[in-house]
């Protein structure tokens, strides 16, 4: 390798050729300068034995570029061939009966790269696989959740009407305990279809937004004001910050989702007494909001855990189905718009995402 480099650093026209050829022609041509400077040493000079040397040496070099381009043909086709690949995906069908040491690289990557095309499309078939099979899972999912949707509404309603008592006391106070609990899980499990129902109705494409210019602010201080109580019964607070005169082109619904599911997160999962603070900006023609919390945060493998479907990360006692964040990112997505979650291990997490701004007038 240190003559190769030497002749690299040199910058030799015509690559690999060239370094090729300026070899053979220092070796060939030493010997030949060496007899020319004998001869013309000599008094006098024989003219006519010069003429032929360097005719000579006038073909040999011809027929020494002819031969380079033969010898250097394999590793021409090769590199073709791997650009082809790498580009275009297409199998390439090198010569293989020969038997020297170009033949054995052209053989050695025609084998590779059937074997790499081999792997990368039972690849592809099993993500495609995993990706149909995780669709029939939610497509049955919601099925089956519309179909509990039409009990837990009889569950609803009775439990509903416990808890009013119309035609009379129940008789005993833990009664009305079970009549609390029963409504109390009937609304937790309700919230689970619905968000089941909008995740498969949103990853089919089935959800249509209504754009309209939103006020920024006004959206953000209704969130806020949403979840206050939850935020006070953990002592916590939520600070926001928007700038002025700042709207979005955006459905007002799915965007109150969006920050209502962020803040949720925050909320539960920061701890008592930490602080939730929504900042909204414009940056880049676009709307950015982020929403952080001085929680003790996640690491890398529970943040990815996290933004996958049904994902939950151990050692958490809230109720939820693991798609709160998925919903955000889906529903982010649809308007145009991008998502990024970070977090650090006692450091807190920060969401991020952006949407259009309006043009307004």
């Amino acid at each position: 390798m240190y003559l190769y480099s030497f002749l690299d650093r040199l910058r030799i026209p015509f690559g690999y050729a060239g370094k090729f050829f300026a070899v053979a022609f220092v070796a060939t041509h030493v010997p030949l300068f060496a007899a020319l400077l004998l001869l013309l040493r000599s008094r006098p000079a024989d003219w006519e034995l010069l003429a032929v040397l360097l005719g000579a040496t006038l073909l040999g070099t011809g027929f020494a570029l002819f031969g380079l381009r033969a010898l250097l043909q394999p590793v021409r086709h090769t590199t073709e061939a791997l650009q082809t690949y790498a580009r275009d995906e297409i199998l390439p069908e090198l010569p293989l009966q020969h038997r020297d040491m170009a033949g054995q690289m052209m053989t050695a990557t025609q084998e590779t790269l059937t074997a790499l095309d081999t792997a990368l499309q039972a690849a592809r078939g099993a993500q495609q696989e995993a990706v149909d099979s995780a669709h029939r899972r939610e497509r049955a999912l919601a099925e089956v959740t519309h179909e509990l949707r039409t009990p837990l509404n009889a569950v609803l309603g009775f439990a509903e009407l416990l808890q009013m008592q119309p035609h009379g006391p129940l008789g005993h106070q833990r009664y009305e305990e079970f009549a609390n609990d029963i409504a109390e899980g009937g609304q937790h499990m309700l919230s689970l279809i619905e968000d089941v129902q909008h995740f498969a109705a949103l990853r089919e494409g089935k959800q249509q937004l209504e754009r309209q210019p939103v006020d920024l602010r006004l959206l953000v201080q209704r969130a806020a004001r949403l979840m206050r109580k939850e935020a006070a019964r953990r002592e916590m607070t939520i600070d926001q910050r928007v700038a002025p005169g700042l709207v979005a082109m955006a459905d007002a619904r799915a965007l109150l989702q969006i920050l209502l599911n962020l803040l949720s997160n925050a909320v539960k999962y920061a701890g008592p007494g930490e602080l939730v603070e929504i900042v909204a900006s414009p940056e880049d023609g676009m709307a950015v909001i982020r929403v952080s919390d001085t929680g003790r945060g996640m690491t890398e493998a529970e943040l990815a855990l996290a933004l996958e479907p049904f994902g939950r990360v151990a050692g958490s006692h809230e109720r939820g189905t693991g798609l709160g964040l998925p919903l955000v990112r889906a529903l982010v997505e649809l308007h145009g718009g991008t998502f990024v979650m970070t977090s650090t291990p006692g450091g807190g997490t920060t969401s991020r995402f952006s949407l259009p701004l309006a043009r307004l007038g």
